[in-house]
């Protein structure tokens, strides 16, 4: 597939899931930490610290994953390869705070079936950011 193609390809799989985990991420994200961080009268300090944390890794994954995004789309994979460790680590956190996502989601979905539509909130970004791994590892063509 030649690279038009593929960045087209992207464009539409970032768009549709992208804007999905973005928006239901993000917002879990920003609530987050604006719960941990400026509202911390309802948490303690450990509670405070890991959904502050998680809340602020999830932000930072989003923000590299737009940056990463905008760099493939504007360079191809060249820009993947150009672009620094700092981006890629966002990602690296941004997914691991994803994976969290999933295991609460199938964790609460024992006492109810209604927590699996956390699945919406952040794992959705996963798709679109494996794909940039994948082609900032392969060669173009």
């Amino acid at each position: 597939m030649d690279e038009g193609r593929q960045r087209r390809t992207y464009a539409v799989l970032a768009l549709i899931c992208g804007i999905v985990g973005m928006a239901g991420g993000g917002t879990f994200a920003a609530i987050g930490v604006w719960v941990a961080f400026v509202e911390p009268a309802y948490l303690d300090r450990a509670s405070r610290l890991l959904i502050g944390g998680w809340g602020s890794a999830g932000l930072i994954g989003v923000l590299g994953w737009l940056w990463l995004s905008s760099r493939y789309l504007r360079a191809g994979r060249t820009g993947l390869r150009d672009s620094g460790p700092w981006p890629w680590a966002a990602l690296g956190l941004g997914a691991l705070a994803a994976v969290a996502v999933v295991g609460m989601a199938f964790w609460q979905a024992a006492a109810s079936p209604t927590a699996l539509v956390l699945l919406l909130a952040g794992p959705p970004l996963l798709l679109p950011a494996v794909m940039l791994v994948r082609l900032r590892r392969t060669q173009g063509t």
